[in-house]
């Protein structure tokens, strides 16, 4: 496995894995999705040695937007990551305040924040939560997070699915019909908009929950005019690839079943309770009723799961959110199970237990996990805007 940069700055004299449109992508990020206005101040948050390429071509359009780059932090080494805590925090309590509080004033200064690629391979966190979401809860900036995942059960940068994967990314970025996006997520949200969404999948998934409002769509809009309306942490980060679709469930109307009998071709990501032992070894269920979990159930080791379920706390029972994929360009690829970005394709749906302060919710657990379903069927009032893991017509942008 390659140990150093994958993508690296060409005068390090390093080799990359493949040629990338590293400008013309960070080109898309600072002229068509932040908008960048002159002398507008930006924090970058980067990778010391995986995405050099990508860290210099965003600081030259930086430059070229007439922009002032007031600071790249970067993230940390493997080293580095050894004297910090598994979420790359500072380990004394005091310390970590004060970090805190500084990383806070900083960005009390700045306009903007890019959050770049890092390296996934690494088993602790390469940066400190106060460079993302955290810091968005209260800052009235704008900030885009470009992701670029590998597949993680085959983390070789320099595999032939993971070469095909980073095309995909390239693609979805660089040809995705952005106002599409935007006419299908308006779409979805004029049709479900305080209605009962019912989800149903081949795996015995089967639940209703009324929806609310608010929605989070994630187009490529990350303006000055768009982002300067918005109040939670996750409407003020616009990731890029986009596509993600999100909304939270009226907590108390969940009714009905989320099974999961099968892997879905990579581990469920979030924190707390480690379903993917049970898939593919009796599978999982969660049964809702008057919006909590009664019960959590096995065909497989049914006393491991309720000891592991026992020591999840606070608001386990609840359901976080609603995430439906809408790029179509995040195409998987032959040779790997993982879906490009964590599913934010054609129609792929995560719906999520406990935790959700991510979306803006109201629940707070030890638990946030991660239930995708790849082949959903999705009806409002009888009409199906998702059936058996495709947007149907009704449920795209006209």
């Amino acid at each position: 496995m390659r140990l150093t940069d994958p993508f690296p700055i060409a005068h390090q004299g390093l080799t990359p894995t493949h040629e990338l449109r590293w400008g013309d992508m960070a080109r898309k990020i600072i002229r068509d999705v932040l908008r960048l206005e002159p002398h507008e101040r930006v924090i970058i948050s980067a990778d010391a040695y995986c995405g050099g390429a990508m860290l210099d071509a965003l600081r030259q359009e930086i430059q070229r937007a007439r922009g002032i780059e007031l600071a790249t932090m970067l993230h940390w080494t493997p080293g580095l990551t050894e004297l910090r805590d598994a979420q790359g925090r500072k380990p004394d309590l005091e310390d970590r305040k004060r970090e805190d509080q500084a990383i806070k004033d900083l960005f009390g200064i700045a306009d903007v924040f890019i959050w770049l690629q890092n390296d996934w391979r690494s088993r602790k966190s390469t940066m400190t939560v106060g460079q993302s979401e955290w810091i968005l809860e209260t800052w009235p900036g704008r900030s885009v997070h470009f992701h670029w995942f590998h597949d993680p059960r085959n983390p070789d940068p320099e595999s032939a699915a993971n070469k095909a994967i980073d095309l995909v990314y390239q693609d979805a970025v660089l040809n995705l019909d952005y106002a599409v996006v935007k006419r299908t997520h308006e779409t979805l949200k004029r049709k479900m908009s305080g209605q009962v969404v019912h989800v149903s999948d081949d795996q015995g998934t089967d639940i209703r929950f009324k929806v609310t409002d608010r929605f989070h769509m994630n187009h490529g809009d990350a303006s000055r005019a768009r982002i300067s309306r918005m109040t939670s942490a996750r409407d003020k980060e616009e990731e890029i690839p986009c596509g993600c679709f999100r909304t939270i469930p009226e907590r108390d109307t969940v009714e009905g079943v989320i099974s999961v009998q099968r892997d879905f071709g990579f581990p469920a990501a979030g924190y707390g309770l480690d379903v993917n032992q049970f898939f593919d070894k009796g599978g999982i269920r969660f049964v809702f009723k008057a919006g909590h979990v009664v019960k959590v159930e096995t065909a497989g080791d049914q006393k491991l799961l309720d000891r592991l379920w026992a020591e999840q706390t606070g608001d386990k029972d609840r359901l976080g959110e609603l995430v439906l994929g809408c790029n179509p360009l995040l195409r998987p690829v032959p040779g790997s199970g993982f879906q490009p970005y964590y599913g934010f394709g054609d129609a792929v749906l995560r719906l999520t237990v406990g935790e959700n302060i991510e979306s803006g919710g109201q629940n707070r657990s030890s638990l946030h996990r991660w239930l995708m379903l790849l082949n959903s069927t999705i009806r409002v009032n009888g009409e199906a805007l998702v059936e058996n893991g495709k947007l149907t017509a009704a449920g795209k942008g006209s």
